[in-house]
């Protein structure tokens, strides 16, 4: 008896399950065959498939097993084909047994097999949820070659407080592929962090602001102290000077003449002296002047601007009241 023969007589020894559900199946594996004889896999496929489900049988298997086989679902054959079997052997139909195993080991070297590793720990570790197309993958599937349907094969895990993580890859006919879950990032914002970021949070109450009076009052003592130094520096630098166009003096036979090289040095650092204390004297008056107006002007409850310069030879103050 050939192939298509086996196929055909298989259907006498179906399981049965209730006289409906065996007329249903019996139209559907009908209807099956009908379009696998006209090369409509895809249509025969879904129909044997159903049959399936309704009347198990050895016959109705291994005609699913051929329409995934011509459909190039390698792994859905050989795993129909699998399933076989023990049902031909328990049957005790040796040619049915040999087919199924024949052609189950003709499709083992096609199989294409995809391996899927957690590195964030197993599949049943905090929760993880790991699936393949849809499927949950057991723990012990993890790092093992799992047989799959040549084709697009999305992979994606889950779990409580962690981003959400997915990869699809695409397997040839007889190729080998690892996909690596990695371990699974935390959410960047947990559902009760999102709630309390909902609230409306009361702003802090205003502090009072400071008087603009008190703050201009330390404006000025700060001003008035830069004077008090500006105007200590002129005196020291003016009593150094002096004591430098004395000692330039009493170098010189008659002065500006006949002056000695140490009397010339002299008069040379009493003119740099001379002009700090003045630059120094100006500025330490400029700022007392500054600070004094700072003073006065702190209780009127208007906005002031005070500035102090010192140029060469010059300086100002300038501001608004």
């Amino acid at each position: 008896m050939g192939w298509l023969g086996l196929l055909v007589a298989a259907t006498a020894g179906a399981q049965t399950s209730g006289a409906s559900n065996r007329a249903a199946a019996e139209a559907l594996f009908n209807q099956g065959r009908a379009l696998a004889a006209s090369g409509r896999y895809s249509e025969a496929c879904p129909k044997f498939e159903a049959s399936e489900q309704l009347d198990p049988g050895l016959g109705t298997l291994l005609n699913l097993a051929d329409c995934y086989e011509k459909l190039g679902k390698t792994a859905s054959a050989w795993a129909e084909y699998r399933e076989a079997i023990p049902l031909a052997r328990a049957a005790g139909s040796k040619a049915r047994e040999d087919l199924a195993t024949q052609r189950a080991k003709a499709l083992e070297s096609r199989l294409s097999l995809l391996t899927i590793r957690a590195l964030g720990g197993g599949a049943d570790s905090e929760g993880l949820d790991i699936r393949r197309d849809g499927v949950p993958v057991l723990p012990a599937e993890l790092g093992a070659p799992i047989p799959v349907d040549p084709g697009p094969h999305t992979v994606e895990a889950a779990a409580p407080g962690k981003q959400k993580w997915s990869s699809t890859v695409h397997l040839s006919d007889a190729q080998k592929l690892e996909v690596e879950v990695p371990a699974l990032v935390a959410s960047a914002q947990p559902k009760a962090a999102a709630a309390a970021a909902e609230k409306p949070v009361a702003a802090p109450p205003a502090e009072p602001a400071a008087k603009s009076g008190s703050g201009q009052r330390t404006a000025a003592v700060v001003v008035g102290a830069v004077g008090v130094v500006g105007v200590g520096l002129g005196t020291v630098f003016g009593l150094s000077a002096s004591s430098k166009w004395s000692d330039a003096k009493s170098g010189c036979s008659a002065y500006p003449y006949g002056c000695s090289s140490e009397a010339l040095d002299a008069r040379s650092a009493a003119n740099s002296k001379a002009t700090i204390s003045t630059v120094a004297f100006i500025a330490g008056g400029v700022a007392l002047a500054g600070a004094a107006v700072l003073w006065f002007t702190a209780d009127s409850g208007k906005e002031k601007s005070v500035a102090v310069g010192v140029g060469p030879g010059s300086a100002f103050v300038r501001g608004s009241f």
